[in-house]
């Protein structure tokens, strides 16, 4: 390579290197790995079943549940590099959720749901510091909650089978609490109840301010907050 043509190409790297460094903690979205699968229920009848029948009336609290199906609360985020050349998924997990559900008859008349959002790992701990500065900005904000709004009516509940029902309430995210209709799935076990939730999230409804490197890498302006919940009396 000619001397001039090596001094060309010096030029050219400086600038997307000095990018690169300035902007060091934003690069770690770029950094490829292994996004969590979203969460999920076991496959109806997959668990241990609880006697079919009974009064579900009462305070029933959130327990870490067993290994393969425990208690997790997360965000899911598409990121994009190098205007959209490559994509990823970004995913944060964490197990500290509290919170409880109040049963009278046969229906829910009130939940709450606490999440430790400074607890929440993904597998780049660069990006788990951004976080704590940047978008959800977890030191500033260190928890998220929902609170139903709404009694759900249960049904007949036969255990092992898994029901939907839209579920209505408020959630505090970023200091932001903002109504919300929540694509909630729940199923009886043998130890009590899991219940899932999935709710879709426009970060400017809670004033987040996605990361982003002109040029490098962005976070698309839209992503999820999942919850999965083990119920106990």
């Amino acid at each position: 390579m000619k001397t001039s043509t090596k001094k060309r190409l010096f030029w050219i790297l400086v600038p997307v290197l000095a990018v690169i460094v300035v902007g060091g903690a934003g690069v770690s979205w770029m950094l490829s790995g292994s996004a969590a699968a979203p969460l999920a229920l076991k496959a109806a009848g997959s668990s241990s079943l609880a006697t079919s029948g009974g009064d579900l009336s009462g305070q029933w609290g959130v327990v870490p549940g067993p290994v393969e199906e425990a208690t997790t609360a997360g965000y899911r985020v598409e990121e994009k590099v190098a205007g959209g050349l490559v994509s990823d998924t970004a995913t944060g997990r964490t197990g500290d959720v509290t919170g409880s559900v109040t049963v009278v008859g046969n229906r829910v008349v009130a939940a709450h749901f606490t999440v430790n959002m400074t607890t929440l790992k993904s597998d780049k701990s660069l990006r788990d510091t951004v976080l704590k500065t940047n978008a959800i900005q977890t030191a500033k904000y260190p928890t998220a909650a929902f609170t139903l709004a709404d009694p759900i009516a249960l049904p007949d509940i036969t255990p092992g089978k898994v029901y939907k029902v839209d579920a209505h309430g408020k959630l505090l995210l970023h200091g932001v609490t903002k109504s919300v209709t929540v694509d909630l799935h729940y199923e009886q076990t043998n130890t009590g109840f899991v219940l899932l939730a999935t709710m879709p999230i426009v970060m400017a409804d809670y004033a987040i301010k996605a990361p982003s490197i002109a040029g490098v890498v962005s976070v698309q302006n839209h992503g999820s907050f999942e919850l999965l919940v083990n119920l106990a009396k």
